[in-house]
C-alpha cells in the first residue's frame, strides 16, 4: 500500500492539475480552489484554478523526482522508511507549491 502511494501520489497530482490548466473545470462544489473569491466571478475561478493547476503539476514533477532519488537508494533506508519519507516529502512539496496560489488568490 505504501509503495502504491509512493509512486502514485506524484502521478495523481500531475494528472489532476491538467484539467485546471486547460480551464476545463467549471465552478463546482467538489473540486478546485473553492473560496468566496473564486465563486464571486467566473474569471477569478478560472485564473486562480489555473494557478492551482500549475502548482499541482509542478508538485507532481518535483515529487516524482524525489521518488526517483529515493527509489535508487541514494539514501540508505529500509523500503518502508523510504516510502514513508517519499510520501511525506510529496505532501510537503504540495503544501509549499500551493502557498503562492493562496497569496495570488488574495489579490482578487
Amino acid at each position: 500500500m505504501l509503495r502504491i502511494l509512493f509512486v502514485g501520489l506524484p502521478t495523481l497530482l500531475f494528472l489532476s492539475g491538467i484539467p485546471f490548466v486547460l480551464k476545463r473545470v467549471p465552478p463546482n462544489r467538489f473540486s478546485g480552489f473553492r473560496t468566496s473569491t473564486t465563486f464571486a466571478s467566473l474569471d477569478a475561478w478560472y485564473e486562480i484554478n489555473f494557478a492551482m493547476g500549475l502548482a499541482l503539476i509542478a508538485a507532481g514533477i518535483v515529487g516524482g523526482l524525489a521518488v526517483l532519488v529515493l527509489s535508487y537508494g541514494l539514501i540508505a533506508l529500509k523500503p518502508e522508511s523510504r516510502y514513508l519519507l517519499g510520501i511525506l516529502l510529496q505532501a510537503l512539496v504540495m503544501f509549499l507549491f500551493l502557498i503562492p496560489v493562496v497569496i495570488y488568490a488574495d489579490r482578487f
